[in-house]
């Protein structure tokens, strides 16, 4: 009986972390994606960005030297399942040759990250190319 209310009690606390893990992995994810985008631009010299083609997927890319040329695709990610990029989310974050963002946002730009539960973490790109992760926070629509 003493293990049956134990278990009642330890089983929706640790489904309520596992959900709350996945979401921190998935942000660090858009976070570290972002983060590569910059240093790669800057060690390169060249325009690189992270683009979103789905709410679940990411890419890395980096563009050449020559105006117009075709990007290149470095590294693509697979977010966690249950994990989405929000909708509103730019679907590019592009760094010239110096880690700045390009074009130059008037504010910090974020990329929302939704898990299925309800709850979500804002990864945030200052003008200047910095990148920040924001505590996770219940939706308050749900």
């Amino acid at each position: 009986m003493v293990i049956g209310i134990v278990t009642a009690f330890i089983v929706p606390q640790a489904l309520s972390w596992m959900r709350l893990y996945r979401l921190g992995v998935g942000s660090r994810n858009v976070a570290t994606a972002l983060q590569r985008a910059r240093y790669l631009a800057t060690s390169n010299n060249a325009r690189a960005a992270v683009t979103i083609p789905e709410a679940q997927r990411l890419r890395v890319e980096q563009y050449g030297q020559m105006a117009g040329a075709e990007a290149q695709v470095l590294t693509a990610i697979e977010l966690p399942n249950g994990i989405t990029i929000d909708e509103q989310a730019p679907r590019q974050v592009a760094f010239d040759g110096r880690g700045i963002v390009t074009p130059l946002p008037n504010e910090d730009v974020t990329i929302r990250v939704n898990s299925v539960d309800g709850y979500y973490q804002n990864v945030v790109i200052s003008p200047t190319g910095q990148v920040t992760l924001a505590d996770p926070q219940k939706d308050k629509k749900t």
